[in-house]
């Protein structure tokens, strides 16, 4: 089951829609692989998937997420995915948006009940900054790599990055919703030279840890 194409080039053989999963030599749209799941699993198929989630972030500003669902029978992964516009200036400095997800049982859990728990822990997660951004003056020069127009950034003394790797192998941290390089992670650290550093590697639908 080939469930990562990230440009959707095929089409849904059921309703002709931009396809997200390929079964065999079929292709599948995200809501009718979701419906032949379900039925197959002899689980209710959500009345409806088109939710969405409206997050207020650490600056308070309004985050607004789209929330889709993956059947896999007996369980549904639920994620919420931050919604940046192709013209959205922060694109140019790398940012790709944030997301969160969780996993329920499909037999046990209403969609209603886990949309509640994905809107919470979104909030929680958008609410919690990961770095923090200090002013540069023009013409000064930052001691990290990692940094926007104006500004240099570094890493909190608590956060969360997600690690990607792109179709040619490229390595890449995001952080706050923004994309850095394995080089420029490291840089935001340099602020806590000397220190010990602990790490904890969290599967995505895990629950938030308790400091977040």
């Amino acid at each position: 089951m080939d469930m990562t194409n990230p440009r959707y080039t095929s089409r849904c053989s059921v309703c002709g829609k931009p396809a997200r999963v390929t079964l065999g030599s079929a292709s599948y749209c995200l809501d009718c692989y979701n419906r032949l799941t379900d039925y197959l699993a002899g689980v209710e198929t959500p009345t409806n998937d088109n939710y969405q989630i409206l997050a207020l972030d650490a600056k308070g500003h309004t985050v607004e997420f789209a929330v889709e669902r993956y059947s896999f029978g007996t369980h549904s992964v639920w994620t919420a995915i931050e919604q940046v516009p192709d013209d959205d200036p922060r694109r140019e400095w790398g940012y790709v948006g944030r997301s969160v997800s969780i996993a329920v049982d499909a037999s046990q859990t209403s969609q209603e009940e886990a949309y509640d728990a994905l809107m919470v822990k979104a909030q929680r997660m958008v609410s919690h900054s990961s770095m923090r951004a200090l002013p540069l003056s023009r013409g000064e020069s930052a001691e990290t790599t990692a940094c926007r127009p104006g500004q240099a950034l570094y890493a909190n003394e608590t956060g969360v990055a997600r690690i990607e790797i792109d179709n040619h192998g490229k390595k890449s941290v995001v952080v706050d919703g923004q994309r850095f390089s394995p080089e420029q992670f490291v840089d935001m650290l340099s602020c806590f030279e000397g220190f010990d550093l602990y790490w904890q590697v969290r599967n995505a639908t895990d629950d938030p840890p308790a400091w977040l």
